[in-house]
Formats: C-alpha cells, structure tokens, sequence
C-alpha cells in the first residue's frame, strides 16, 4: 500500500480564529522532534510526501527547522499549509531546507479574521520574493469560491493585490473560468469551493460513495491517532495510534478494511463520510 501523501498534524493549534475553519474539541498539542522523528520512519515506507496540515498552523511549531531536517534526513518532501501570518518569520528556515516542496498560502483568511490585509499581503509577497528567488518551491496561493465572484466580494481585493504585483490586468475574469492560474514559474492561484466541515451533528448526505481516504492519503494528528482523510478534524474515525501500534498493523485492521472495501463498492461505511460534503465531488 502506497499513498500519494500522508497528512501530518504536528500541531492542532492556530494563532487565526477563522469562521471556515471548524472547530475542534480535541486537546490542544504540538508534536515533539522525538515524536515526529519515530512517524517519519514509519511513514517512509508508505509515501515519499507529508503534508504539514490537518488543523493548525504548522508555523507556530517551534522546531519546524527540526522537522524538516528529520523529513530531509528519512528522504520526505514536504507541503506546507499555512495561513501565511507566520511565513516571514519562518523564512530562513524555508530557505535553509531541501525537503520543502511546496507552500500553500490560505489568503482567505485574510478576511476571515482581524488581520490588516494590506500588511498581511504585503509580508506574504515579501517572503514569497524571497523563496522565488532562491529556491523551487512552489508556491500556491489559495483561494475559495472566484468562479461566482461578486462586486463586494471578500476576494476582491486580494485577486486586486495579485493581479498588480503579477501584472494581470484581468485577473478577476481570469479567476472567473479558471480554477488554476499560474502567474510565473512555480507560483499559482489555486480556487476551491469553500466546503463544509464534515460533522457528525450534521444530516446524512449519502449512503454511497468513495473518497480519497485510505487510497490516496491517511492522516495523522498530533496525539499519534490515525484517520482516513485530512477532514477528519476531530478524530472520528480513529483506526489506531501510531505510538501504540505499527502504521502497518493500523491499516492491516478490521476498521481499516472495512473502509477501503466499501469505498470500492462505493458503500460509506462510516457515520462521518455519509455526512461529508466531499463526498458530493465523487457521485
């Protein structure tokens, strides 16, 4: 079993209070370098990329620099998926790093919280000259909903701010029929329709279905538990811990199983993937 990524969580928690972003009843922790070291080794034999993500903002880890020396070190790319506030500061540690593949940079967060958004653009395109000028990392700047943009639209002044600095005079029709525009080499804008959390409070929306889940992608959180997906804020599907058992023995499980075979039959074996509105993208 391979996967194409395996998202690692190395902290649950986020210096923004985003009203997208759901929120979670789990205790708040980072993972420790000892921690992160262990799941590497586990992890490298089943991906050769980790994703920094879950929920939290990987940034605020203290020793990020250590856990991309660990991803180096076990042969691990990495993306990263930020809210951007805490890139600048993080730059060195970027630059430094051959295992960074790609940064994510969620700007709608921007207008989901009290950031000064000409000065949080204006640090993100500071940090991002510098990661284009030293590195190849890709850059993908991230956005929800531009096909249906309005007048007032929140995105509106943050496609305004890329189109000057990339020079796109028309970058607000462009975004309107593309979902992926590059504006020079190695950075994008990447829209999505802004979805919903899934949530076991919520009403079923299919009993059938597949997903990406097990196939394509696990997830671990910070605690060590292990989940299908990356929506899986809160640890619903919990499959096993990987500091009580082997990444192997957890997908080897019943659970695990379960899951992948109804997915091939198209049969949503677990509560929260018939209330999970991605499942909508597979019918």
């Amino acid at each position: 079993m391979y996967f194409n990524k395996v998202y690692i969580e190395i902290t649950n928690v986020c210096n923004l209070n985003c009203s997208f972003c759901s929120k979670t009843g789990r205790t708040s922790s980072f993972m420790s370098l000892s921690e992160f070291e262990y799941i590497a080794r586990e992890v490298k034999e089943f991906t050769s990329l980790i994703a920094l993500h879950v929920k939290g903002e990987p940034m605020l880890h203290k020793d990020l620099r250590g856990i991309l020396e660990i991803c180096e070190k076990n042969n691990l790319k990495v993306n990263i998926t930020t809210n951007g506030t805490l890139l600048l500061k993080n730059i060195e540690t970027i630059l430094q790093s051959n295992a960074v593949r790609q940064i994510n940079i969620s700007l709608h967060s921007a207008s989901q919280s009290s950031l000064d958004e000409q000065e949080y653009i204006k640090n993100i395109f500071e940090a991002v000259d510098k990661i284009h000028e030293n590195t190849e990392i890709i850059i993908s700047y991230r956005l929800w909903n531009l096909k249906n943009i309005q007048e007032n639209d929140v995105n509106i002044g943050m496609l305004q701010n890329l189109g000057k600095k990339y020079q796109r005079p028309k970058i607000i029709e462009e975004a309107k029929i593309n979902d992926f525009l590059e504006l020079d080499k190695n950075i994008f804008i990447n829209q999505d329709i802004e979805f919903e959390w899934p949530s076991l409070d919520r009403e079923i929306i299919s009993q059938k279905g597949k997903c990406y889940g097990l196939r394509n992608q696990i997830a671990i959180l910070a605690n060590g538990d292990i989940v299908p997906c990356c929506l899986d804020a809160n640890g619903n599907i919990l499959l096993g811990n990987i500091f009580k058992a082997s990444l192997k023995e957890v997908l080897e499980s019943t659970r695990a199983k379960t899951i992948r075979e109804g997915f091939e039959k198209h049969v949503l074996t677990e509560d929260l993937c018939k209330r999970c509105d991605f499942i909508k993208r597979f019918m």
